[in-house]
């Protein structure tokens, strides 16, 4: 049977920690250790406490919930994260799997669905949330190689974050600590890849897609 799944919270939002913290606190066999809202200390805390299950908004504002992922699978192999978003783009859900995850949560989860991920990823399962599950496993089945070639890469997703924000070119290097140039390059690989003619169709796409 089990018993004392740890779990560690990771949004950059108190509130919304505040609330993923009181939907466990009543289930019998998890223990929330504790909560953070950056990519260090969602890394410190986890080597410190050693958690079965990290619970990881992908969107923090100081970092990457992709970056806190990767540094804590690399780390803690027996350590699971579960990806919790506003985001229900199937390419992004494929993303944050492709780097370790073992689950995926809209924030528009219920506490029966929380739980029951938890124990799912803890059993070693992978879980999808149930908005988006078909969705999911339709597009394994179901691969449109020129689609494919439009996926963008997390590098990417990222930069369009910024570019949806209204960043220029110089704020976005700034930020991600890369040149400006690189931040021109992936600019223009990304409006080709998508074939949109500029930034503003890109920032549009981008609002829609729910990456901002």
């Amino acid at each position: 049977m089990e018993s004392n799944i740890k779990v560690l919270i990771v949004d950059d939002h108190k509130l919304i920690s505040e609330a993923w913290s009181s939907l466990l606190k009543d289930a019998p066999d998890i223990q929330v250790i504790g909560t953070a809202d950056n990519v260090d200390d969602a890394y410190d805390m986890s080597l410190q406490h050693k958690p079965e299950i990290v619970l990881m908004d992908i969107n923090l504002g100081a970092g990457s919930g992709f970056d806190a992922t990767e540094k804590i699978n690399n780390s803690l192999p027996k350590t699971r994260v579960i990806g919790l978003s506003l985001h229900d783009d199937i390419t992004y859900v494929k993303k944050f799997l492709s780097i370790g995850a073992k689950g995926y949560l809209t924030k528009n989860t219920s506490k029966s669905e929380l739980i029951e991920a938890i124990h799912s990823v803890f059993k070693g399962e992978t879980f999808i949330a149930a908005d988006i599950k078909d969705r999911y496993f339709t597009s394994l089945l179901n691969v449109d190689p020129a689609e494919a070639k439009k996926e963008l890469t997390m590098k990417e997703i990222e930069i369009v974050k910024h570019i949806a924000q209204g960043l220029t070119s110089k704020e976005i290097a700034e930020k991600l600590f890369i040149s400006h140039r690189t931040v021109e390059t992936h600019r223009h690989n990304i409006l080709k890849k998508l074939d949109m003619p500029n930034s503003a169709q890109l920032s549009s796409w981008a609002k829609d897609k729910g990456y901002v």
